[in-house]
């Protein structure tokens, strides 16, 4: 009994050739991702002083991404992930770095800003999908859980490092030298995945990668449990879309708080998350899946409620740390239900179109968010309420079969 429970413990991930590095790059791509989405509304807010266009900043930095991804799904699963992940680091560096220099030069006029976020967020699906699709090929099935919950916790600690470096950096230097920064923690990640090699070779294809987009989305669409993913996370995921913008705005217009704080409270709610989604994997998900998804959901939502009410510091930073908390099952257990329910030679693919569905959410919520805050702030927060206890009704109520194995076959498409 003791041998098993070393060999699926977090010791044995981390021997595990290759997943180190894979890992620690994926965190500094996070970290720089972070760091400039928050540095992105911190700038218009300070620069602009408009909540609806950071809204809309927001959606031009995620849309045009969300919309190529079959695509992009289609090229990874041709076999060059490592080297699509390496281009689209380098390619947000690029334009990162574009929009601090002009900034800078006082040259960036509104219209430009939006052209370059919009421009950048077009390859993100090759790093975001890339690595993901890569740990369970890495990874022996066993230890899925336990990766989830590593790659999870990247995710929270670019949570907690991110907006706290981005928010300590605008106080210290402003918003236009801070958004140097991320350009340069994207270089870094492409530096940690040369020489980073995938052990197992993908077939090769000929049929078009169009072609391959659309029986990816019809895949997807086929999959019960995929499609119940998408309509879960696509509504919850609004709630986060609303955060990125609500914080900041709350921080800085209700509370006449800095980007410190901003970058706290986002920091406070990653640790929060990345503790609970460790918890979460030490103990597994499988045929735990439903329940964790909709108390997660619900957990949400009555944090949002209440904030829509009481919006003190104290009060500000116990519900900012619940949502944390209620994001780290989440989280591990859609991964690893996602993982099991897909066909190994569909990760590229179907973890393209399934993950943006469920992220299309996020930008759409940034838009409301940056539409309603100027009128009501707590009506924005209880819209983020009612679209977590919507994306928390269908795991509620599906029938416990659908999460038993063998639940995830689909047709042949």
């Amino acid at each position: 009994m003791a041998r098993e429970t070393e060999d699926t413990s977090y010791r044995a991930l981390f021997r595990v050739h290759g997943f180190t590095q894979l890992v620690t790059s994926t965190l500094a791509a996070r970290i720089a991702t972070q760091m400039f989405s928050v540095l992105l509304v911190l700038f218009v807010l300070e620069t602009h002083h408009s909540a609806s266009l950071s809204g809309i900043v927001v959606v031009c930095s995620q849309v045009p991404g969300i919309i190529v991804s079959p695509i992009a799904g289609a090229l990874l699963d041709r076999g060059s992930r490592v080297a699509l992940m390496l281009f689209d680091y380098l390619v947000a560096s690029t334009f990162i770095t574009m929009i601090g220099v002009l900034s800078l030069l006082h040259s960036l006029p509104t219209w430009v800003l939006l052209v370059v976020v919009a421009a950048a967020s077009v390859t993100a699906p090759l790093s975001r999908v890339g690595g993901r699709s890569l740990y369970p090929v890495l990874v022996p099935r066993p230890l899925w859980d336990r990766s989830n919950a590593a790659d999870s916790g990247t995710n929270v600690i670019a949570t907690v490092l991110g907006p706290g470096v981005a928010g300590v950096a605008v106080a210290l230097v402003g918003p236009r030298v801070a958004l140097l920064l991320p350009a340069i923690v994207m270089l870094l990640a492409a530096l940690l995945l040369i020489g980073f090699v995938v052990p197992d070779a993908f077939p090769a294809t000929t049929v078009p990668v169009l072609t391959d987009a659309r029986a990816a989305m019809s895949y997807v669409w086929r999959n019960r449990i995929l499609r119940m993913l998408a309509g879960t996370m696509t509504v919850f995921n609004a709630c986060s879309g609303i955060l990125t913008v609500a914080v900041p705005f709350i921080v800085l217009r209700g509370l006449h708080g800095g980007s410190t704080t901003v970058g706290l409270l986002f920091a406070i709610m990653g640790a929060g998350g990345f503790l609970a989604g460790l918890l979460t994997g030490r103990f597994g998900t499988e045929n735990r899946e439903k329940s964790l998804l909709a108390i997660s959901c619900m957990t949400t939502a009555v944090a949002f409620v209440l904030l829509a009410f009481d919006r003190h510091e104290v009060v500000l930073i116990l519900l900012i740390a619940v949502i944390g908390i209620a994001n780290g099952p989440l989280s591990v257990a859609m991964f690893s239900l996602r993982q099991r329910a897909t066909d190994p030679s569909w990760f590229g693919r179907a973890f393209a179109v399934s993950m943006n569905l469920n992220f299309v959410g996020s930008p759409i919520g940034a838009a409301v968010a940056g539409a309603l805050l100027t009128h009501s702030v707590p009506l924005t927060l209880l819209v983020a309420a009612s679209c977590a206890v919507v994306g928390g009704f269908w795991p509620t109520v599906l029938p416990a079969s659908t999460y038993e194995p063998g639940a995830q076959v689909v047709t042949t498409v």
